[in-house]
């Protein structure tokens, strides 16, 4: 692999990376399950189906931490 190919994917990871903290920073859960797939779509142009591709991010509630107080 040429380094100018693993510096950007390097980069790209990064970019992923912060995008799904800030997802569970903002829906207060932790991301479970991420993946790539192609999903058939129709092209608003042309009238005709097209093959795109779609992330499915699945995320797990976290769970509310209640510390009890004992006196």
């Amino acid at each position: 692999m040429p380094p100018s190919e693993s510096k950007e994917i390097t980069q790209a990871e990064k970019k992923v990376a912060s995008v799904l903290d800030e997802l569970e920073a903002e829906t207060h859960s932790d991301v479970s399950r991420i993946a790539l797939e192609d999903v058939v779509d129709t092209n608003p142009v042309t009238g005709r189906p097209e093959v795109l591709k779609a992330v499915d991010i699945q995320v797990q509630p976290r769970s509310t931490r209640n510390w009890s107080r004992t006196t």
